[in-house]
C-alpha cells in the first residue's frame, strides 16, 4: 500500500487549481456578458491573421510547439476608422482575411472592441472553466482517496495483522512516474496458512534504491487485514525477531 499523503497532497493541489480556474472562469464569462449586454454592434472586417508559436515541454523534457493563429479585425464608428486583435486564437484559422464578422465595442470607447459571435467571446471563459471543471473532481478523487489510505494505513499499524513476508523483489516501477522519475518498491510475499494462498504486499515509492538499507535481510514485516490480505503495509524499519 502506497503512502496516503501523496495522493491527499497532489489530490489538494488539484482541487485548489480546479477552483481557481473555475471562478476564473465564471468571472471571464460574467464579465464578458456584461460587456456585450452595454455593447454597439457593427460589422467588422478581418484585415490579418497573426500567427503565434509557444513552445511547451511534457512530463519527459521534450520541447512541444503549438501554433495559433489570431484575427486582427477593424471596423468604423462615426466615420473613425478602429482595429482591436481577437484574444482567443486558434488552429485552423476561424476566419479568413476579408472576412466580415460581427463586433460589440463599447460605445463610450470604440477602442474597447471584440468579435461577437458567442464561440469567440466565450471561448477563453469554456476554456479555463472547462478545465476548471477536469481538475476540481479528479482533485476531489485524489483528495479522498489520499485520506482514506491514510486511515486504513492508520487502522493496520493498530489492528492489522503481522506476518513476516519473504522479499520477492527490490526495483524500480516502470508503471509510475513520480518528478519524472521510476520509484523504486519493494515486493514481498506470503502464504497464507488457513487457504494456502499465496499474497503479494508493494511497499511505498522510494526514490533511491532501498536495497542497501535492509542489509541482507530476506523477509519483512507485513501487517494486513485478516479480512481482505490484499489490504497491507509493508514495514521495512521493522527487525525480524
Amino acid at each position: 500500500m502506497h503512502n496516503g499523503r501523496i495522493f491527499t497532497l497532489v489530490g489538494g493541489i488539484f482541487g485548489l487549481i480546479g477552483l481557481v480556474l473555475l471562478c476564473v472562469g465564471i468571472t471571464l464569462a460574467a464579465s464578458t456578458a456584461s460587456f456585450l449586454s452595454s455593447a454597439e454592434r457593427t460589422d467588422g472586417t478581418v484585415v490579418a491573421l497573426t500567427e503565434r508559436t509557444t513552445t511547451t515541454r511534457n512530463s519527459d523534457g521534450n520541447a512541444r510547439s503549438s501554433t495559433a493563429w489570431y484575427p486582427t479585425v477593424e471596423f468604423t464608428v462615426n466615420g473613425r476608422r478602429y482595429s482591436f486583435q481577437g484574444s482567443s486564437g486558434t488552429n485552423p484559422p476561424s476566419f479568413e482575411k476579408g472576412e466580415s464578422v460581427p463586433v460589440s465595442y463599447d460605445p463610450d470607447d470604440p477602442s474597447d472592441a471584440r468579435i461577437s459571435s458567442f464561440w469567440t467571446a466565450f471561448l477563453a471563459p469554456m476554456i479555463v472553466g472547462g478545465l476548471g471543471v477536469v481538475f476540481t473532481p479528479i482533485g476531489a478523487v485524489l483528495f479522498v482517496k489520499g485520506r482514506r489510505i491514510t486511515r486504513l494505513r492508520a487502522w493496520l499499524r493498530d489492528q492489522g495483522q503481522q506476518v513476516w513476508a519473504e522479499i520477492e523483489h527490490i526495483g524500480r516501477d516502470f508503471a509510475v512516474r513520480v518528478n519524472n522519475r521510476h520509484p523504486y518498491v519493494v515486493h514481498a510475499t506470503w502464504q497464507d496458512e488457513g487457504t494456502g494462498r499465496t499474497y503479494t504486499a508493494t511497499s511505498d515509492y522510494f526514490r533511491h534504491d532501498p536495497g542497501p538499507d535492509l542489509h541482507g535481510r530476506t523477509h519483512v514485516r507485513v501487517l494486513y487485514d485478516p479480512a481482505d490480505p490484499d489490504r497491507n503495509l509493508v514495514d521495512l524499519d521493522a527487525r525480524h525477531p
